[in-house]
């Protein structure tokens, strides 16, 4: 048996939590708070010790200075550095001299090792430099260890004639300044010169060693900024620190005042200590009164159910009796209620009996309804609710019956139709239009089997026919033949007057399969043919059909590996000004090179790539390589060509597609959207998809061309061409190939013409292979031609050598 929670328990730790969560919730945000005001108020502390220590340095630096240039006259006129001691050590320069290059220094106060100034230091050599640069002005150079008794600072003052007054400056006032500044445990200050190197540093050895701690994370940022906050890690005290620095201009030293973060935190783990201690005693003191308030509410409830188990049990007259003095008032009601509730239970126990009776009539009436709603379930289970046809449920079972039944060299047919252009006028006309054409069909097709035979509906615009066949395969015929020229008559969907055909795939039990499923293969694979053929057609299934979708599998398998291999090939076909004959645009067209069977046309493999979804990773190689094509042309000067890029319906259905990624790659090569054009059929505008709609207006958006190919074998209209911004019109080379003067086919091509420059829209005559087809669509105003007549598809170098050679004309294909 479950076992389920005490109400006890349960209000128990509900007001527990409700009681500890806010506690935990204030205390853990005042902490934060406490935290980044505390983290502020060091920050801002610390910046402010570094620049008034920059400033005092400042002041100090400048002072020296002052008073070493002041000296430096006074020992030219005077002679008498002695004299001027007090002065000189109240800036801590304990040694001056002139020094000449070649001559080596003359001391006018202090020493200094004579070595140090035959080969000066590379500080001392950069100074010099520098105040030869600055006449005039006293340079500092960084620190000098080597060489002297103690860490110094050398004041350059160039006199001229290559004489220098030179003075040593002890870092005593930097010390004394650096020890001053001690804070906390570890925080302190650290002084650096302008390579930064260690003038004075808590650390002893660093700073008699002049340590460089140019990688510091503080001393690099004083690079480019003269003040700040960082936070880095100390390698020395191996503890995050956060520092303010502030650079001395304009002698650059730095100055670092670092605290490691641990000591900013104190007060937070100590506040933090007392939160928990509070919300200890909190929860004592909610446990405590949570627990005696669950106690009071329980107690009376188990009361009740106690009696109220007991009058289940048969004994009536029991009553709950509860202790007033604590007993709230919403379960001392709880108690009347249940009370008058039990005086009640034996009066409505005899009107129980009663109703028993009256429910046991109605039950009969009931079980009839549910025998009515079990057959309803069949019905929907087993039969189609549009057409009112067997579905596929119901077909098989009847399949499976017909095989069993069957003798002799009897044999059951399955007929497999599926309506041509269907979709076409269901997306046009709407889908109750659509369904309204279902039910026709489904009648007429009835009309042509006999009784014993049947018709289902799959699902769609596909349909079964089941059939008992002799061997001749006769009464197939009679009845394939009857449903084509019933479907081929047209349908009168309202105002509308529309016209279908059918295309039938045939296989039979037990010879192709005696499951529905195989028997569905093949009939499909049968119809696939049908269609191959030009539709409203029969076709059987025969073992080279099952021949030829193993050679379908095969080919997808390579084709799947086509392009990593390298195998496909890109061909362009010129597109040409009809009027002129000038090479304006290219198609780009893929090719298979098959390692075993050759060159196999696209009409071979494209249809494969669109049902297997390789044509989504076909189409952006297409793209990719015919982009980088053209980058490449126009890198070598070849006159301006737009290319004309086939793509496939599938590939703007996929999610995987993206516009973005498209647009972005003629960015990174350097070439604008008005470089392509993007080719589709008039089935995709069909689709009425928002995936499909929200694509194509990107491509125009972003300024894209998108050409309609194979224009007027569809059913688009005007609406879509001016919804989608279409920019050419392809004519399909079925109205081109039979054109003559004064024929149907030119009466069309001049028809799409005049609408399309009515729209605004330029139009491409495909398939053109004589000269007549050439003059009559240029005499119709066509703009631009395509087809042999001018040139065959090439490959990118023999393109390339047309596109080169090219003065203005191309010329036509003899």
């Amino acid at each position: 048996m479950r076992r389920r929670l005490s109400l006890r328990y349960l209000l128990f730790f509900l007001s527990m939590t409700a009681a500890l969560l806010p506690t935990l919730l204030v205390s853990s945000w005042f902490q934060q708070q406490l935290h980044e005001h505390e983290t502020a108020m060091v920050q801002e502390k610390h910046l402010l010790i570094a620049k008034n220590l920059s400033l005092v340095l400042e002041q100090y630096a400048q002072q020296t200075s002052i008073v070493f240039n002041g000296l430096s006259h006074s020992l030219v006129v005077e002679h008498s550095a002695e004299d001027l001691a007090p002065l000189l050590e109240g800036v801590n320069i304990y040694a001056l001299a002139e020094w000449q290059l070649g001559r080596g220094q003359h001391f006018f106060y202090g020493s200094l090792n004579s070595k140090l100034f035959a080969n000066p230091p590379v500080q001392l050599q950069v100074a010099l430099e520098q105040a030869r640069n600055n006449r005039g002005r006293v340079i500092f150079s960084g620190v000098v260890v080597e060489g002297l008794a103690q860490p110094s600072l050398i004041l350059c003052l160039y006199q001229g004639q290559d004489r220098y007054w030179i003075g040593a400056l002890g870092t005593q006032y930097f010390l004394k300044i650096q020890a001053a500044l001690n804070f906390g445990e570890q925080g302190h200050a650290a002084i650096f010169d302008q390579y930064a190197r260690v003038l004075a540093h808590p650390n002893q050895q660093w700073y008699l060693h002049a340590e460089n701690l140019s990688e510091l994370s503080p001393l690099v940022k004083m690079r480019k900024q003269s003040s700040g906050v960082d936070q880095f890690y100390s390698p020395a005290l191996q503890k995050e620190m956060i520092a303010g620095f502030a650079r001395v201009e304009p002698t650059g030293w730095r100055i670092i005042v670092p605290q490691p973060l641990a000591e900013l935190q104190q007060q937070s783990t100590q506040l933090q200590r007392y939160a928990f201690v509070i919300s200890l005693l909190c929860l004592l003191l909610v446990g405590v009164v949570t627990w005696f308030l669950a106690c009071m509410i329980v107690s009376p409830i188990r009361k009740v159910v106690e009696t109220a188990e007991e009058i289940s049990h048969g004994e009536m007259g029991k009553y709950v009796q509860l202790n007033r003095w604590c007993t709230p008032v919403e379960i001392a009601a709880l108690e009347a209620k249940f009370n008058a509730m039990a005086g009640e239970v034996y009066t409505s126990r005899t009107l129980l009996e009663q109703r028993v009776k009256q429910r046991t009539a109605a039950l009969s009436k009931e079980v009839a309804v549910r025998k009515k709603a079990q057959q309803q379930i069949w019905q929907q289970a087993n039969f189609d609710p549009l057409t009112k046809l067997p579905n596929r449920r119901m077909i098989n079972r009847l399949l499976n019956d017909a095989i069993a039944s069957r003798s002799g060299e009897q044999r059951v047919a399955l007929m497999l139709l599926d309506l041509d252009q269907f979709k076409g006028i269901n997306d046009t006309l709407g889908h109750d239009m659509g369904d309204m054409l279902l039910q026709i069909a489904a009648q007429r097709i009835q009309h042509c089997i006999a009784e014993g035979e049947h018709v289902a509906r799959l699902g769609g615009d596909e349909f079964v026919i089941l059939l008992n066949e002799q061997a001749q395969g006769q009464r197939v015929a009679e009845v394939g033949e009857a449903v084509l020229q019933t479907l081929n008559t047209p349908f009168q969907l309202g105002i509308e007057r529309v016209y279908i055909s059918t295309s039938i795939g045939v296989a039979f039990a037990p010879d192709d399969g005696d499951s529905i499923d195989d028997l569905l293969k093949h009939a499909d694979q049968a119809m696939y043919v049908a269609k191959q053929q030009g539709r409203n057609r029969l076709s059987y299934f025969t073992a080279s059909l099952q021949e030829q979708a193993q050679v379908r599998r095969m080919l997808a398998n390579d084709l799947r590996q086509a392009v990593a291999k390298n195998q496909l090939h890109l061909h362009y076909q010129p597109i040409v000004e009809i009027s002129t004959g000038r090479l304006i645009k290219a198609e780009v067209l893929v090719r298979w090179l098959h390692p075993k069977q050759g060159w196999i046309s696209p009409s071979d493999f494209i249809h494969i790539a669109e049902e297997t979804g390789i044509v989504l990773e076909m189409g952006n190689w297409i793209f990719s390589q015919a982009v980088a094509q053209l980058k490449a042309w126009k890198e070598q000067g070849m006159a301006p060509i737009q290319l004309s890029i086939n793509t496939s319906p599938k590939q703007y259905y996929e999610a995987e597609f993206d516009v973005a990624q498209w647009l972005q790659e003629l960015q990174d090569a350097g070439l604008s959207s008005a470089d392509v054009v993007m080719e589709i059929t008039e089935g995709l505008l069909m689709e009425n998809s928002p995936q499909v709609d929200q694509k194509l207006l990107a491509l125009s958006e972003a300024g894209v061309a998108v050409a309609l190919d194979d224009f007027g074998t569809g059913y688009s209209s005007l609406a879509y061409l001016q919804k989608f911004d279409i920019e050419f019109l392809k004519i399909d080379r079925m109205f081109i190939e039979n054109l003559a003067q004064d024929g149907d086919d030119l009466a069309v091509c001049k028809a799409i013409i005049v609408m399309a420059h009515k729209l605004g829209i330029e139009v491409i005559a495909e398939g053109i292979e004589t000269a007549l087809q050439a003059s009559l669509l240029e005499e119709a105003g066509c703009d631009y031609a395509q087809g042999f007549w001018f040139s065959e598809p090439l490959n990118a170098q023999d393109f390339a050598e047309i596109l080169a050679g090219q003065a203005s004309l191309l010329p036509p294909k003899c």
